[in-house]
């Protein structure tokens, strides 16, 4: 079965992923360990359930040999929500760094995790949506794609980016603005990352693929080191 699987679905699974979820994990726990209050609490959640979204792919890779549709398709359709919902912990992030607290009560932030979860979650039932190959190889069906495009650039880039920058304008210090600057490239980085991945497994473009595989790797961890360094460890 795993002499049959494409050279670039085995870099990603068993070699970036696993780095990814020990950087990630390493980083979700440095912030939380040093600091429990909202913005670290939120970061925390975007580092660990991220991690949790590729360790349940990786499960889903290591089972295809079963071949049991039930499992495979359950275990796919959940890794896909863990790793793209956790984005909006981004957005209450910034929303917290703008002391935005009187407007986004816990309780709002609350609902608005609710209501990304339940959207986002929702897309993955998208009927005839995902198709799998003989070896459990996913495609994404083109209104899928073109549904996850829109959601993560009304509910994910256009909030992040808009904060960011209302964030940054309020910040008058070089040394901090440095800070938003990096850490706005790697969120910049790292959505960029996302919609790849999404057209990685909606096209049959086998060189986009082999040279996704490589930077992905590459982006995803530069993304999440800078996201902590510039702002995560200085909270």
């Amino acid at each position: 079965m795993f002499q049959e699987a494409e050279f670039s679905r085995i870099i990603i699974i068993f070699f970036s992923q696993s780095f990814i979820i020990v950087v990630f994990c390493i980083l979700g726990f440095k912030l939380i360990k040093r600091k429990r209050e909202r913005a670290q609490i939120a970061l925390f959640l975007f580092y660990i359930i991220l991690s949790f979204g590729l360790i349940l792919n990786i499960a889903f890779v290591l089972l295809t040999p079963t071949n049991n549709e039930v499992l495979l398709r359950t275990l796919y359709i959940f890794s896909s929500f863990f790793i793209a919902f956790p984005f909006v912990f981004n957005v209450l992030f910034l929303n917290i760094l703008l002391k935005m607290e009187e407007v986004f009560t816990l309780g709002k932030m609350a609902v608005i995790v609710v209501v990304y979860g339940v959207v986002c979650f929702s897309l993955y039932l998208v009927p005839e949506g995902i198709v799998f190959s003989s070896n459990w190889v996913p495609t994404y069906s083109f209104p899928l794609f073109i549904v996850l495009y829109i959601y993560f650039t009304v509910f994910m880039t256009v909030p992040t980016v808009f904060y960011s920058i209302r964030l940054y304008r309020l910040v008058r210090a070089q040394n901090l603005k440095k800070r938003y600057q990096l850490y706005m490239i790697g969120i910049v980085i790292m959505l960029a990352t996302i919609y790849g991945g999404i057209y990685f497994i909606t096209t049959n473009n086998q060189l986009f693929k082999t040279i996704y595989s490589v930077f992905a790797f590459i982006f995803e961890i530069t993304s999440g080191l800078l996201v902590y360094n510039s702002l995560g460890k200085n909270l």
